[in-house]
C-alpha cells in the first residue's frame, strides 16, 4: 500500500494575480464602501482594460494548470508570465508600464518579506490539511497513485474559475485556518475527481 503524500508551497505566479485581483477589485469598488482587500493602495491608479475579468479568468486558468503539472517551475513562470500578465490585463498607452511597474515592485517588496511568502508557508496549517485529506483516502478505502500537491495562496480567487484537478488543489489560507466546512469541501471536491485514479486496497 502506497504511503500518502502531501507537499505544500506558496507560488509566486498564482499569489501574484491575487494581488493584482484584489487591486482590481478595490479599484471597482471604491464607491461602493466595500470592505478593501489587500493590497490596499488609494493613491496607486492602474490601467485595467475594459475587459479585464475575462482575461484575467483565462490567465488564472492557463497559470494554474502550468503549476499543477510542473509546480517546481513556478518562478520561472512568474517570470515569463510578468509581460504576459500586463498585456491583456492593462490598458496600452503611454506612461501606463511606470504605475504598473510600482505596483509589481510592491509585491515583490511584500513576498520576499518575513511577512509575504515565508508568513503564508509558516501559517498553513499542513497537519491539519494532511489529517482531513488522510481521513477522505481512508474513508473511500483507495490508494493515492502519487503525492498531493497544495498550492497556498492569500486569499480567495474570485475572478477565476476552481477547476478540479487529479492531486492538485489551490488552497486559500483562510480555508485552512478557519473554515473547517470549506476546507473538507475543497478536499473533497479533489477526491471525487480522484475516484476514477486511484487503486483499490
Amino acid at each position: 500500500m502506497q504511503t500518502l503524500t502531501m507537499r505544500s508551497e506558496s507560488a509566486y505566479t498564482l499569489n501574484y494575480l491575487i494581488y493584482i485581483q484584489n487591486m482590481y477589485l478595490n479599484q471597482r469598488d471604491a464607491a461602493r464602501g466595500e470592505r478593501h482587500k489587500f493590497p490596499y493602495l488609494p493613491n496607486l491608479k492602474l490601467p485595467f482594460a475594459d475587459d479585464f475579468e475575462a482575461g484575467f479568468a483565462n490567465i488564472w486558468a492557463e497559470a494554474s494548470a502550468s503549476i499543477a503539472e510542473h509546480p517546481f517551475n513556478d518562478l520561472k513562470l512568474f517570470a515569463a508570465h510578468r509581460e504576459r500578465i500586463f498585456e491583456p490585463l492593462f490598458v496600452h498607452s503611454e506612461g501606463a508600464w511606470e504605475p504598473y511597474e510600482c505596483f509589481y515592485q510592491s509585491f515583490l517588496a511584500w513576498w520576499d518579506s518575513y511577512a509575504g511568502r515565508l508568513a503564508l508557508e509558516r501559517t498553513f496549517d499542513a497537519w491539519r490539511v494532511y489529517t482531513v485529506l488522510s481521513a477522505i483516502v481512508q474513508a473511500a478505502g483507495g490508494v493515492p497513485l502519487k503525492g498531493f500537491e497544495i498550492s497556498i495562496v492569500y486569499d480567495a480567487c474570485v475572478l477565476g474559475s476552481e477547476d478540479k484537478r487529479s492531486y492538485f488543489a489551490v488552497m486559500p489560507l483562510a480555508d485552512c485556518l478557519v473554515n473547517s466546512l470549506k476546507l473538507e469541501q475543497r478536499l473533497m471536491n479533489l477526491f471525487d475527481w480522484l475516484n476514477g485514479s486511484t487503486e483499490a486496497d
